[in-house]
């Protein structure tokens, strides 16, 4: 046990971020400090910084002590929720291309994660159906960590979320049927409905939830026979959404008892510990769909997983004519991962991330001084970042035949009239370096020469929309930065505006 009291040190920093009580740039506890308010020996204080240390959390200035890792000094990019649907252009197959080129980008760039560990021969051993029984238990654990009530015997395992929505899509709507999209989220949900001939219309949420007026009124005068929700922790940036007005969605979903779909891809991946509540764990009457799971670059590194709920019996014959089941190396791959315990734990690759997300956030705002700014993160793998002025078809070309893995248009992810102002970031890509000073120059290119033609609306007719809203300040309890107080309110003051709690009434996130 003695071994592991450290853990109690990354425990407790992960609490006080949660709490919001720490933040990046913040001064943390001296040790011997921490050492006496923890009860724990110097030593294992010690050895708790240096693990946070080495996992990018905290970091040690000579003759200064340790601070946690970046914290930004320009103002953020505010996002408000969307005033009007959309009703998004039918453009075929159009989009889905976009999306499919833009995969990468999309998914965790790590080679090692979800490796598999067992012998090589077994590796393309196929299981049929649903996957084997003690795998989907270690899934549903998990699941319920989230506040998702549910059975491993309801649990279908796969090696492509993806398939899994495609095959939802067809199975519970029909050509030409409409289909609501609630965004930001995933690229990929729009350009997959497109390219099965649906019709969609989008409703952008901001930083706490969409105007749910809108979507009533949405629901009133159009046919919709399917719902897309994206999770809390949503890509690019993320929501964080009240627990009302989660409650609102569910009792208008029971009420229409529409159909409805939410896509969580990284509830693991939160920049904050805890996780926050999602649709499906109101659901009391299994109109959501459930799909989740994690996606890798790597071959075979990919594993969802779905919660049919009523539709059961109508999804299961679609899962199984299409074979996604995972092999046995898989599965044994992710059951590693779902371990918090395991050395490639979906705890630690959050963790991983969150300090890789800081560090890029930190060295683009260092190369690109005064023409970005980025929407606050909540978790996922998207750094949503606005530029002061968009760059032209050739620039974008430029950057894209080379980083095409790495960024996101904003076009595709957003059909909100200043789309072409933002692109989405991979936080989990290693080395950011490369891409800092291409767009360093491209910008600074773009500021000597003026005002230059902006991507054509043409490149803006495939995409989803945009999230977010007021960002709260923090809240400022370090006690080893007493000194310091004044500063950091100067800082809340001019890089994160205020909370204002009505401007959740206006946009009826709370009912």
């Amino acid at each position: 046990m003695a071994d592991f009291l450290y853990k109690g040190v990354v425990d407790w920093f992960l609490d006080q971020v949660s709490q919001e009580a720490i933040a990046p740039g913040d001064r943390m506890p001296s040790l011997r400090a921490l050492a006496k308010q923890l009860s724990l020996s110097l030593n294992t204080v010690i050895h708790g910084y240096e693990i946070l240390t080495e996992e990018g959390w905290i970091e040690s200035r000579p003759k200064s002590g340790y601070f946690v890792c970046h914290r930004s000094d320009i103002k953020p990019a505010l996002l408000l929720a969307g005033e009007a649907l959309r009703k998004l252009t039918p453009v075929g197959s159009k989009a889905a291309w976009s999306c499919l080129a833009h995969r990468g980008a999309l998914v965790d760039q790590s080679d090692a994660f979800l490796a598999s560990s067992v012998r090589s021969e077994e590796v393309d051993i196929p299981v049929l159906g649903k996957g084997h029984l003690t795998v989907r238990e270690t899934v549903s654990e998990h699941l319920k960590g989230l506040g998702i009530k549910n059975h491993a015997s309801q649990l279908w395992l796969g090696h492509s979320p993806l398939t899994m929505l495609t095959q939802s899509i067809q199975t519970l709507t029909q050509r030409d049927d409409t289909v609501l999209v609630i965004t930001p989220c995933d690229p990929r949900l729009a350009s997959t409905l497109q390219s099965l001939g649906r019709q969609v219309i989008s409703i952008a949420a901001g930083d706490r939830g969409v105007d749910l007026d809108l979507v009533v009124r949405c629901l009133q005068e159009n046919e919709i026979k399917l719902l897309i929700l994206p999770g809390q922790f949503a890509f690019p940036a993320g929501l964080a959404i009240s627990n009302l007005s989660l409650r609102r969605w569910v009792a208008i979903i029971d009420e229409l008892k529409l159909p409805t779909i939410e896509w969580d891809l990284c509830s693991h991946l939160a920049h904050r510990a805890g996780s926050l509540m999602t649709y499906k764990s109101l659901d009391s009457s299994d109109h959501i769909v459930y799909i989740g799971g994690v996606e890798t670059k790597g071959v075979n590194r990919s594993a969802g997983w779905c919660l049919p709920g009523r539709h059961q019996s109508a999804l299961e014959g679609a899962f199984l004519s299409v074979d996604m089941a995972l092999s046995d190396a898989q599965q044994h791959a992710l059951s590693e991962a779902l371990l918090s315990t395991g050395k490639r734990s979906l705890v630690r690759r959050a963790r991983q991330v969150w300090a890789n997300s800081e560090r890029i956030k930190a060295h683009l705002e260092t190369h690109l001084q005064g023409q970005v700014s980025f929407a606050a993160s909540k978790g996922g793998i998207g750094l949503w970042m606005k530029l002061k002025a968009p760059l032209n078809q050739q620039d974008m070309t430029a950057l894209l035949a080379n980083y095409r893995h790495v960024i996101v248009p904003g076009q595709l992810i957003s059909d909100e009239p200043e789309a072409d102002h933002w692109m989405a970031i991979n936080v989990t890509l290693d080395d950011i370096e490369p891409l800092a000073k291409k767009l360093a120059e491209r910008l600074s290119l773009k500021a000597k020469n003026g005002p230059e033609t902006n991507l054509t609306n043409s490149a803006k007719s495939e995409p989803l929309d945009r999230p977010e809203k007021a960002i709260k300040s923090t809240p400022l309890t370090d006690s080893e930065a007493v000194d310091k107080k004044e500063d950091r309110k100067h800082h809340d003051a001019s890089a994160n505006p205020l909370y204002n709690p009505m401007l959740d009434l206006i946009n009826h996130d709370f009912g």
